[in-house]
């Protein structure tokens, strides 16, 4: 590699705009050259804001009818960024049938042609990644002029060379031995399809379906991979650390399955009876620079950051979810609902959102610290200090601290727990409006 002195100007693959200059003749490639430039520079920003969901792209189950092999979602109106810097608009709320329709004219690729990942459909029962990527066409018709028809229009060719976007599943292929939680969730799915062949119930399956959600979630998230990383956070000299990858979406992008150009908006399960679950904060992600290189990529960037408000988003979704199934919520167990917890969480008592509510003592068995009292300003402190502490593992440690929020002297409708590895914030309080339910040392 030649070295360049200071000040020296270094050209080679930067970016080329067209010179316009007063009697210089303009050629479509001359504009087209000038568009592919500002395309550019746009990608430029586009990776320096980071890849993920800038706002909206919220995608629920259509209550339009549609049969199981053609499930309708509805996603939201949003804005995202790719890997490669592209901006993605769905400028209104959208419904989308989970089929390959036949390509149209105003699909051919005009802008985005690298884009171009394998076609996925639902077809075989399985878990599916729903994505967005860009799309163009072409729209519209302007007349065009020869060389020699003395400015009569005498073809048409398109006005318009637009950017929108489409949609795709990707299809998750489980490890079907080995240890860990991928084949365990792969023999999970064999029970569930096997139940549900035999004319059992969605709503009957609700803990075996619940279990299923929470550990596809965690295998996106990559929470085994990342169990070594408190043990021994330092690489093996002299190579980067080996937690630059981790997590379902990175093996997919590995794998070819998932491009550069998507962003993973939500999960979803298929059986033939229909979709059983669609979780989006397994896979979506809010805007998240690449992590950097070199040895520390879980202590300096913010995906991680970003990981653990969706681990905590994705629990607090997935509890609502579960209360819609249950009668009496008082009856609900944690292990039997949920491999893993969020370092931190808030579990709804009776009135919060309804007449019944979850019941501690139940939800986590005997591995708790009885209640400590605290005033609702401390709530979110609290909920911040324990986000990027790891999962709580139902399987080995489930032990949480657990906190009573007060406003004024009455206890509001809701716990918050956090890891036992979280910092303890029940100190003694000596505020004259809680002196009833201070937390004496």
């Amino acid at each position: 590699m030649s070295s360049v002195g200071l000040l020296t100007p270094i050209l080679n693959g930067g970016i080329q705009n067209v010179n316009f200059v007063t009697g210089r003749v303009l050629t479509a490639a001359d504009l087209t050259a000038e568009r592919t430039a500002n395309l550019q520079r746009q990608r430029l920003l586009g990776i320096s804001a980071g890849a993920g969901v800038a706002t909206g792209f919220e995608v629920t189950l259509s209550s339009l009818p549609a049969t199981a092999g053609a499930q309708v979602v509805q996603v939201s109106a949003g804005v995202a960024v790719n890997l490669n810097g592209d901006v993605m608009q769905l400028p209104t709320a959208t419904n989308v049938a989970l089929t390959v329709s036949p390509q149209t004219g105003a699909g051919t690729a005009v802008l985005f042609a690298p884009c171009s990942p394998p076609q996925t459909q639902l077809t075989n029962p399985g878990i599916y990644v729903f994505t967005v990527l860009p799309a163009s066409g072409y729209q519209g018709q302007a007349p065009v002029t020869q060389m020699n028809s003395n400015g009569v229009a005498t073809s048409c060719t398109s006005q318009y060379a637009t950017t929108g976007v489409q949609f795709r599943l990707a299809q998750v292929t489980l490890a079907s031995t080995g240890s860990g939680l991928q084949p365990t969730l792969y023999a999970l799915g064999n029970q569930i399809q096997t139940a549900l062949n035999s004319g059992a119930t969605p709503a009957s399956l609700a803990p075996s379906l619940s279990l299923m959600q929470n550990g596809m979630a965690h295998v996106c998230f990559g929470t085994e991979d990342l169990a070594g990383f408190a043990a021994n956070p330092f690489p093996p000299a002299p190579q980067d650390s080996p937690y630059g990858t981790y997590g379902l979406i990175d093996s997919l992008r590995a794998a070819g399955s998932i491009t550069a150009c998507e962003v993973p908006l939500a999960l979803l399960y298929w059986t033939p009876t229909g979709v059983q679950f669609l979780d989006m904060w397994s896979v979506r992600r809010p805007l998240s620079s690449p992590l950097p290189d070199g040895d520390w990529p879980l202590f300096v960037g913010n995906r991680h950051a970003n990981e653990s408000e969706a681990i905590f988003l994705q629990f607090q979704n997935q509890l609502r979810q579960v209360a819609a199934t249950v009668s009496d919520l008082s009856t609900v167990v944690a292990s039997q609902y949920f491999t893993y917890l969020p370092p931190v969480g808030v579990l709804p008592l009776a009135g919060a959102w309804g007449p019944t509510g979850f019941s501690y003592q139940t939800f986590f068995g005997q591995a708790y610290h009885s209640p400590v009292y605290i005033t609702g300003d401390h709530a979110a402190p609290i909920i911040r200090a324990a986000l990027t502490c790891p999962p709580i593992d139902l399987a080995t440690n489930g032990a949480v601290w657990l906190y009573q929020p007060m406003a004024g002297a009455s206890t509001l409708p809701y716990l918050i727990f956090a890891s036992i590895y979280a910092p303890f914030q029940g100190q003694a309080l000596f505020d004259v409006s809680l002196w009833d339910y201070a937390n004496f040392s």
